[in-house]
This record gives structure tokens, sequence and C-alpha cells, in this order.
């Protein structure tokens, strides 16, 4: 007998899990996308843009290194493997993982510009009713992953000239000659702050760059760090209780907030080059520990203040344009409105299982699952493409009720009591 699984999304969480779901006889996934590309941080895909993980990471690898969707078989497909491994040593670009992404979506056949617009379920399954019509499933796979979020001072802003780091490149904007305010310290703010002053579209007269944080931190990408990405420390997270994960959260923070130290190392000496080594016209100024709590349009630009979050001081600044790179939110998606009340909430997370089930009151034979939304259950690593493919093998165990992937045998260094 067939199953029907509707995967609302394409980004890599449900890439990842419609491609380690195509082995399977009779397991159909239809992944349908809002947009009308699967772009991955498609405001960050200048040139030189890398990304934060090793190209291992991809959909499939590390779970099924065999798999025809990976990225190592894009490389090979694409007649580049060997261009690759010479020009690419030590990084991924984002463009060429976008590039990767978007041949799997193709082999895939995922349906791209078409929005859920709201799912209720009949008695008998899940009835999708989306801007092409209506879709009916077995199960749901959520992954519509993360939205911008803006500060409450700017959210009623409509100018072209203030924009999230998420639209970064469609703007278009030259930025040449003109005073630039960047709001936000982690690494979409650093690969932002690299662009404004690369010259693609000119160099800044002034940039103005501001973070709540303490500093320009430096991501903690340290070995042992990096443990808390492993599947073993997701297992060991999901046993402890709800007070005890909000509390390790916290002192994780530095493994996904800051900067990668290559790009703060790349960033300062750019900051060199133009302040002693070109004619440039370019000032700087980069204040840590400082909010950025009102922002007004003006003729020709926008007034910010800013305050201090140790002094409380306040200052104001003047901008011709405005980059909110103050990343993203997640939430319950307004899709599943009509089934709210069948799905236990706290606040806008689910109450998520090991397998990252959704608790609903629907029969048990038609099942919710989620991706990108169990950080408060599942860690610090949940939103991180390193686990995308062991988080979507999970879930095609849990729907196939048996372990078709092998998901056990990797170690860790780290004891746990």
């Amino acid at each position: 007998m067939s199953t029907e699984v509707l995967a609302v999304g394409a980004g890599p969480a449900n890439l990842s899990f419609a491609a380690l779901a195509d082995p399977i006889p009779g397991c159909r996934v239809t992944a349908v996308e809002a947009r009308k590309s699967v772009s991955w941080h498609d405001g960050l895909l200048w040139g030189d843009s890398r990304l934060q993980v090793d190209g291992v990471k991809d959909l499939v690898s590390l779970v099924d290194p065999r798999s025809r969707f990976s990225f190592l078989n894009f490389l090979h497909e694409e007649g580049r493997l060997y261009r690759h491994l010479i020009a690419s040593v030590g990084h991924v670009s984002r463009k060429e993982f976008d590039q990767y992404f978007t041949w799997a979506a193709q082999l895939l056949g995922v349906c791209l510009d078409e929005a859920v617009e709201a799912v209720e379920h009949d008695g008998t399954g899940f009835v999708a009713h989306t801007s092409r019509g209506v879709r009916r499933a077995d199960h749901l796979v959520i992954g519509v992953g993360q939205e911008p979020c803006v500060p409450a001072c700017a959210r009623d802003l409509t100018s072209p000239r203030v924009w999230h780091a998420a639209r970064h490149i469609d703007r278009g904007l030259p930025v040449g000659g003109r005073d630039v305010l960047l709001v936000g310290g982690g690494q979409s703010a650093g690969e932002v702050a690299l662009d404004l002053l690369s010259g693609r579209t000119g160099v800044p007269r002034r940039l103005t760059w501001i973070t709540g944080a303490t500093g320009f931190a430096p991501l903690d990408e340290s070995p042992f760090a990096n443990e808390w990405f492993n599947p073993r420390f997701v297992e060991y997270f999901r046993d402890l209780t709800a007070d005890q994960r909000l509390r390790l959260l916290d002192r994780q923070r530095a493994a996904n907030h800051g900067v990668t130290n290559e790009l703060l190392t790349r960033l300062y000496r750019r900051l060199y080059e133009l302040d002693y080594l070109t004619d440039a016209v370019f000032s700087h100024e980069l204040l840590a520990g400082s909010r950025l709590t009102g922002l007004t349009e003006e003729p020709g630009g926008f007034r910010a203040v800013e305050t201090d979050t140790v002094t409380g001081a306040v200052r104001e600044t003047r901008g011709d344009l405005v980059v909110l790179a103050t990343g993203y939110r997640t939430g319950r998606p307004g899709f599943m409105a009509p089934l709210a009340d069948r799905l236990p909430c706290d606040g806008d997370v689910y109450a998520v299982g090991g397998d990252y089930r959704v608790d609903w009151d629907g029969p048990a034979a038609n099942r919710i699952y989620v991706q990108n939304l169990a950080k408060h259950s599942h860690g610090v690593a949940d939103p991180n493409l390193g686990l995308a493919a062991w988080r979507a093998a999970v879930i095609v165990n849990s729907l196939l009720g048996r372990e078709l992937y092998a998901l056990k045998g990797d170690d860790i260094t780290l004891s746990f009591e």
C-alpha cells in the first residue's frame, strides 16, 4: 500500500527528507515550495560568500554516502569535481551549494511557486489548500524555515533603502559614497559587512556597524563545542527536563551566535586596507553593546536611535541606507491555523517528540513532523545544516516504523551521566 507524504517547504531540510525517502517503494513524497526557487539564504549569494560547514554535510552523505543526491555526485554530474577540489580548498561557496540544492530539487520534482494556504483534516487524511489547488496526504512534513526578524522600531518602514540581510543581494543598491548603518552581530552581519566593504557596488563613505552583543565575538568552532552538533548529543539533550534544556541552550549561545574567526580576520584586514592602503574616502564606527531602539525616515535618509546596553546612554546616527542583519525567528506556520486547536503548544512552539513528530489529537495513521522548529526540545543543533540528513533519516525511519537508515553507530567524545 502506498503512502502519500506532503513536504511543505523545499529548503535543505525537506530536500534532505525527500532525497532519503526517494528510494523507498510505495512512499511518494510531494514537496511544494511557495517561492519560485529553492535558494537557501539567497540574500547572501554573492560570489565569495562562504558556507560555514564542510561540503560533506550535504543533504544525504552523513546518513547515506552512496546516495545519488550527494554534493559529490552533483559535482561529478556537472563535470567539475576535480576543479572544485582544487579551487575550494578550505571552504565551499554558498553559491555552489545553492546550485547543488537547485539540482537536487529538479531531480526530486519539487513543485515551485505553490504556496500552502491552509491544512485541514477530513477524518481520513490531510487536505492542503494551495495556490494551485488541493492536495491530499497521509502525512505532513513541515519544513518552512525561519522568517526574518525585524526590530520593532523598523517594522513599519517600507522604504527600499532599508532591508533585512535576507534580501541583501536583491536590493542591488549602490553603496558608493553613502553612509550605511548595519545592525547585527552574527554571521550574516559579518558577511554583509564584508560585501559592503568589498566595492562590489562601491565603497561606502561611512559604515556604522552596531550590535547589541558585548563585542564582535567569534563563533565557537572548537572541536568540543562542535560535539554539540553530534546526534548523540541531541539524544542526551532530549532526555533533560525543560528547565535543564533552557539553561543549557543559554550556555551554548557562542556555538551559534557570532562570526567565524576566518570571516572576522577577513573583515579586519579589509578595514585596514581601506584605512591605510587605498585612497578611498571612507570612515567607520563599530559599536558593540549598542542596541537599535529607534529608526525614523527623514528626507534623504534615516535617523537611528541607539542605546548603550551597559550605561543606558542614548545617541543618534544618520544613515542613507540601513541593513538589518538581525536574525530570524521561528513560529507556528499560519497555514496550520485550521488545526491549531488540535496541536498542543507552549507559546509559539509545538510539543515535538524524539522523532520530530508533533503531538496532536488526530488518528495515529496521519502524522505531522516538523523540521527546524524543535530547538527547544532537540538543542542548539536543530537548525544546523550539519544535522539535516540525520534528522530527515529519523523522520523516514519513524514513518516506516523500522530502521531503514542505521543511525546509532557514530561515536562522540563527550561523556554523559
